[in-house]
Order: C-alpha cells, then sequence, then structure tokens
C-alpha cells in the first residue's frame, strides 16, 4: 500500500469515528446534584458602568479596598477585573461556600457599591469544584 493510499485510509477512518464518537453518551457532570460536596463558589460581580473606566480606574478602586479583602473570612483569591471596552468591571471572587459569599453581600454592601460605582452590582454563582493554584503550586478541591 502506498503512502497516499494509507493517508487516504486514514483519513477515511477518521472520519467514520469521528461521528460515532460524538453520539456516544457520556455522563453529564450538570446532572449530579449541584450542591452535593460543593465548598467553593466563584462569584463573578459585574458592574455596568455608566461611563468608560480605564485600569487606572480600577487601580485606584483597588487601592482604596483592597487591604478589606485581606484575611477576609472565607474568602480564598479576589481578582479585579476590567472589560477590554471598559464599560464594564467588577470583581471575581472565589470563596470557601456559598454561605461565606451571601454573608459577605448584604443589603448595605450593595448599596454603599452602588453608591460608589452608580450602578448597582450583578452578582452570579458558579460552582468551582477544582481550583489549579499555580501561585501556590498546588490544586485545590471541593473536597478539601
Amino acid at each position: 500500500m502506498s503512502l497516499t493510499m494509507l493517508s487516504k485510509s486514514v483519513a477515511v477512518s477518521i472520519l467514520v469515528a469521528v461521528p460515532v464518537l460524538l453520539t456516544v453518551p457520556v455522563p453529564l457532570l450538570a446532572a449530579e446534584d449541584p450542591d452535593q460536596g460543593m465548598k467553593m463558589i466563584v462569584a463573578v460581580v459585574t458592574y455596568n458602568l455608566p461611563r468608560r473606566a480605564t485600569l487606572g480606574d480600577v487601580r485606584r478602586a483597588a487601592d482604596r479596598g483592597a487591604q478589606k479583602y485581606l484575611s477576609l473570612p472565607g474568602l480564598l483569591r479576589k481578582n479585579y477585573w476590567l472589560s477590554e471596552d471598559g464599560m464594564r468591571a467588577g470583581g471575581i471572587y472565589v470563596w470557601e461556600s456559598k454561605a461565606r459569599a451571601e454573608a459577605f453581600y448584604t443589603a448595605e454592601w450593595k448599596q454603599v457599591v452602588t453608591r460608589q460605582y452608580g450602578v448597582a452590582p450583578e452578582i452570579v454563582y458558579l460552582l468551582s469544584p477544582v481550583m489549579v493554584d499555580n501561585t501556590a503550586g498546588r490544586i485545590v478541591t471541593d473536597a478539601e
């Protein structure tokens, strides 16, 4: 068999196998009980800003407020973020539990940040069963 014929044979085999692989049922993680054993939660807080912000604006906001997040019970990480167009900003928080996150995002907190940024925050919670922490050189799971 020539190399060309072999290449065509391999290509045909791949083309035949791909649809079969795509139709094989795979257990979906979403079908599991989403709260069973879950500890880590990611909260994405978003402000849809009334005017464009800059990285300097975000840095100044962090300078004013980042210290209060150090040693905050239940908070594992916080990242300040800004969209490329400057029209959305916020924080990405990794909490040890949803209860800790909800205890932080009180009505009073929402009033303070609404006054500070001129718009109310939107909060989306995401389940996070595993976090790769390259700064500590370890993988953290919700079972810990």
